[in-house]
């Protein structure tokens, strides 16, 4: 068969564009990227949740640049590669994350938002629950009512926030992680608030329980929930590094759940070290899955070099075996998201990753969103093949906190027609026009191209 010339031409400007690379170093096209919502200076936080009750995921998402706590909507399939519409319900202190769950068991999902300690400013900063008015109502800001912070969590520094049923006793706990505040020397460390059993007293703050599972822990940001010992209930991965913690202490680890009848679970869990290492970058974040398929819970992780696989081994006690994956110039930067998923729709788990700017400078010839598929039976540390989703914009800030930062990825037939979508938030990727601050974009979506 013959080959175009034009074809040829692409194929040589290709390569000198992106490197002649070896079939695992592989460019495949940059797919679709959508925008959510680009009204965001730092979109930071991105949880998903059905507020509305139509069927499709909402995401709420804070904006810690100005303050805001907003939820941003799906507008359905057939509005879908517009920008979403997003409720603002309201403005406070240094939010750093927020999550959705249905915290007073009324049906509806309210809104959490946790805060760093605003001392600049003066607010006084916490875990502040929004209530929900009711799905009809939803998309009236005004509507929403700010409950206040929930006692004894004032003045520290929070990262992040789940909504989980973690007793088993169908309420909705929640659980939140931070790091040590620069200012008080105070830790957040890691913990769960305990819902109230009593519908009733729910929506007063005072009857929610907090309860330490480690109180002194470095940092919290990328915590993740999956059952590593197989034992039928779900155990806590994090990795503490983050910018003050000392560097021969930066480690994966995982916290053993004692069991949700068990009185052990509101003391603080047994921790396991998986692995220590001082090449993480701060605030790295974990992926969890049964890469091989063998049944058993798997977990990823990436530093600058490096994409980290550990496979869990059978039998006890837990144990793995770590696959060091070298990136290629294409990826080889600080990262942050990672994940196991099927992108591809092949029966095996790949894995997604995002980068993150260095000092303001990520450069246009690294994919800032990748992923990841081996080849064969099962995976090795020599057999996978990266794909770019989104080639850097080479945009240098030349400042320490504004460049291209993505933060969370999560996946959802966005468009519904049959694949799994990206849904992502870049913080701080913002510059100056006519002296205002301006988003280059902040919440969007990727369309998969793969099906």
């Amino acid at each position: 068969m013959k080959t175009s010339w034009k074809y040829t031409l692409l194929a040589i400007v290709g390569m000198f564009v992106f490197g002649f690379r070896s079939d695992t170093e592989a460019v495949r096209k940059p797919w679709i990227m959508h925008p959510i919502n680009n009204q965001y200076l730092i979109a930071n936080s991105l949880n998903p949740g059905d507020v509305n009750g139509d069927g499709f995921d909402d995401y709420s998402v804070i904006d810690e640049h100005e303050g805001f706590q907003t939820i941003v909507f799906h507008p359905g399939v057939a509005q879908v590669r517009k920008e979403w519409p997003r409720v603002m319900l309201g403005k406070t202190g240094n939010p750093e994350y927020s999550c959705l769950g249905d915290l007073d068991g009324d049906g509806s999902k309210d809104f959490v938002v946790v805060e760093g300690d605003d001392l600049e400013r003066g607010y006084k900063t916490g875990v502040r629950f929004f209530w929900s008015p009711g799905k009809a109502k939803v998309t009236d800001g005004a509507a929403w009512k700010n409950a206040g912070i929930v006692p004894g969590t004032e003045g520290k520094q929070f990262l992040y926030a789940e909504c989980h049923d973690l007793n088993g006793d169908g309420g909705t706990d929640v659980l939140i992680g931070g790091r040590r505040h620069s200012v008080t020397n105070e830790y957040c460390g890691l913990f769960w608030l305990e819902c109230p059993q009593d519908k009733a007293a729910r929506r007063n703050l005072s009857q929610w329980k907090i309860r330490y599972i480690d109180p002194k822990a470095l940092d919290g940001h990328g915590f993740v929930l999956a059952d590593v010992d197989q034992d039928g209930d779900r155990d806590i991965v994090d990795a503490n590094a983050d910018w003050d913690t000392p560097e021969f202490e930066e480690e994966l680890y995982w916290y053993e759940n004692p069991g949700e009848k068990s009185p052990a679970l509101r003391q603080p869990w047994k921790q396991h070290s998986i692995w220590k290492n001082t090449a993480f970058y701060a605030k790295p974040q974990v992926g969890v899955g049964d890469v091989n398929g063998d049944g058993l819970t798997d977990l990823c992780t990436q530093t600058q070099n490096f994409v980290h696989v550990f496979l869990k081994k059978p039998g006890k006690p837990v144990a793995w075996e770590h696959l060091p994956i070298k990136k290629p110039d294409l990826v080889q930067w600080i990262g942050r998201p990672i994940k196991f998923h099927d992108v591809n729709q092949d029966g095996k788990l790949d894995i997604v990753g995002m980068l993150i700017h260095n000092d303001g400078r990520l450069p246009a010839d690294k994919a800032s969103v990748f992923w990841m598929e081996y080849t064969g039976g099962k995976p090795t540390a020599d057999n996978w093949t990266y794909h770019a989703i989104k080639m850097a914009d080479g945009y240098n800030s030349y400042h320490q906190w504004i460049g291209e930062k993505w933060d969370h990825c999560l996946f959802s037939d966005v468009d519904r027609d049959g694949d799994m979508d990206i849904v992502g938030n870049v913080e701080e990727h913002y510059h100056f026009n006519a002296g205002k601050p301006q988003s280059f974009f902040s919440v969007v979506w990727f369309e998969n191209p793969l099906k």
